[in-house]
């Protein structure tokens, strides 16, 4: 585990390097290559444990409000709405009278509460991707160094929340100018630019300001992959039926063929199976920051 550790903040400055010098390419590559085969091993394992929901089938009330809103066209932040309040729903409301009344009371809620622009915006927007790959992540990391209370977890942790600090100071005039493949294809990136910088105008590729955001978004998903494929050994997501694991091997050798035959189509190609590993990690996610509040609430009752 400590070793683990240590590499794991070797990997993310590593990463802060390569997001340093090659933003936009670093997201592009990351997402298309490291992105096909976390999703469907990530799937593949969240699957084994029931996706850490209190029944077996519960995530199937998951699935199907993820199915029922694209069927409807809702906007994206209705989707993550409910299935980020029916996730916390079906860990925290035994009885299935009492998780309907939750349920119904959540897409009431949804109905007025998502009027609002920023909340709108978080949900739609920020929930299925930074927040999935920096947030989340950090509380995955911090949970098991409180968990097994040793340094090597607290220094990769602290890591984790340095890298972003230094990516936002150190030579924030160096970096290569995109390259026009990264700018044909980044559109899909782009709102979380020009959203977060308030601003639909600006240039995104020259903007300083827009560079360091990218900055931000390459380390964010390049190491939410890779700390995925870190950690084969410890949660080993990689112990499936031989048959599992040729089909996962050739769909990602497909898909990255298709993201480098056409990005506009790869990420059409895997929208779902992209959402799909986003909406179905909420119970991890909830179960994450529930187990990071007990150990702190038994650090603090115990002092």
């Amino acid at each position: 585990m400590n070793k683990l550790n240590y590499l794991n903040a070797i990997l993310m400055l590593a990463s802060a390097c390569l997001a340093m010098f090659i933003p936009f390419e670093l997201v592009l590559l990351s997402y298309a290559i490291l992105g096909p085969a976390h999703y469907l091993t990530e799937i593949s394992w969240l699957k084994g444990r029931h996706f850490f929901t209190l029944k077996k089938y519960d995530y199937l009330y998951i699935a199907a409000i993820t199915i029922a809103c694209l069927l409807f066209r809702l906007p994206s932040a209705n989707l993550i709405f409910y299935t980020f309040g029916l996730s916390f729903i079906l860990l925290a409301v035994k009885g299935n009278i009492n998780r309907l009344l939750a349920f119904t009371l959540l897409i009431a809620s949804g109905y007025f509460l998502l009027t609002n622009n920023l909340l709108r915006t978080i949900f739609g927007l920020y929930i299925p991707t930074l927040i999935h790959v920096y947030v989340f992540t950090g509380a995955f990391l911090l949970f098991g160094a409180l968990k097994h209370k040793n340094v090597s977890g607290y220094v990769a942790f602290f890591t984790f929340l340095l890298c972003p600090l230094l990516l936002c100071v150190l030579f924030t005039r160096m970096h290569t100018v995109p390259t026009q493949w990264a700018i044909s294809n980044y559109g899909h990136f782009k709102s979380l630019n020009t959203t977060s910088l308030r601003s639909q105008a600006i240039d995104i590729y020259t903007n300083p300001a827009s560079i360091i955001l990218t900055r931000l978004i390459a380390f964010a998903y390049t190491y939410h992959y890779i700390n995925w494929f870190s950690k084969t050994r410890v949660i080993n997501w990689h112990r499936i039926p031989v048959k599992w694991a040729i089909v996962i091997t050739l769909v990602w050798i497909a898909s990255v063929g298709i993201y480098f035959y056409n990005y506009h189509l790869g990420i059409k190609w895997l929208f779902l199976l992209s959402l799909a590993h986003v909406v179905l990690e909420f119970p991890l996610n909830y179960r994450s920051f529930a187990g990071i509040g007990k150990v702190i609430g038994h650090y603090v009752i115990g002092h």
